[in-house]
């Protein structure tokens, strides 16, 4: 009789495992799942991109960590390339979104939809995503 109760918990030690990991997985694709939801009362749950310690608006490293950023943080309201979301509304016909000093104000403090970023992203990460949407996504002329 050895045998069988040796065999039998072998097989219910891999039935627990096979149950362990089926768990594990259902899991982690519920988590993943809903974060599409309404985000104008959820405040920002996104993780930022170090940038580079330069502070000039012009070069590739600043715009590539701009749309990095922008990317992140932002493109889930407002749509890829500002071009208008789910909530936020479109960038690139904003009047507000050409002046440097309100971009940064609205991701600071946030404003009507839009959830303060303060504490989320750090001063310098604010001003270059803000550089960003003024000089790639704002309207011109």
């Amino acid at each position: 009789m050895r045998p069988k109760s040796s065999s039998f918990h072998q097989r219910s030690a891999a039935q627990a495992v096979s149950l362990a990991a089926t768990a594990l997985i259902v899991v982690g694709v519920a988590g993943g799942c809903g974060s599409g939801g309404n985000k104008s009362t959820a405040a920002p749950t996104t993780t930022t991109t170090p940038t580079p310690a330069t502070t000039t608006t012009t070069g590739g490293t600043q715009a590539a960590a701009g749309a990095q950023l922008f990317s992140d943080n932002c493109e889930s309201c407002h749509g890829a390339l500002g071009a208008g979301g789910h909530v936020g509304p479109n960038l690139q016909k904003s009047p507000v979104a050409g002046h440097l000093d309100q971009v940064e104000n609205q991701i600071r403090h946030g404003g009507g939809a839009m959830p303060p970023f303060s504490g989320v992203l750090s001063e310098q990460e604010i001003g270059t995503v803000a550089h960003y949407v003024v000089e790639q996504i704002a309207p011109k002329g």
